[in-house]
């Protein structure tokens, strides 16, 4: 799936974030990287560009125990369900955009 213009400024705009399981433990911020949301698609393809969540490496990969893709069930009973993640990123960025509009780049 090729990124449009709007696909390209969502991903930053939510890379901005920081990593929405570090925010939420109160940890502050911490650098992202883009876990798109699969639920509801097979297992091979990958989710749209707006259904995408900020993660540090550590809650993102799978090479970490802590990281969603280690343990996605376990993952998702301590951190929240992506999809309550994913509307509470929506809200963010809606918040992020609001604040940014008319600002000098």
């Amino acid at each position: 799936m090729s990124k449009t213009k709007a696909d390209k400024q969502h991903l930053s705009d939510v890379a901005s974030l920081g990593c929405v399981a570090c925010r939420n433990a109160g940890l502050g911020p911490s650098p992202s990287e883009i876990h798109h949301v699969r639920s509801g698609s097979g297992m091979a393809q990958r989710a749209e560009h707006t259904r995408v969540l900020p993660l540090c490496p550590r809650h993102h990969r799978a090479c970490y125990p802590t990281g969603f893709h280690a343990a996605p069930r376990t993952w998702q009973q301590e951190h929240g369900s992506e999809e309550a993640l994913l509307e509470q990123v929506a809200r963010e960025v809606t918040e992020l955009r609001k604040n940014t509009i008319g600002r000098a780049a």
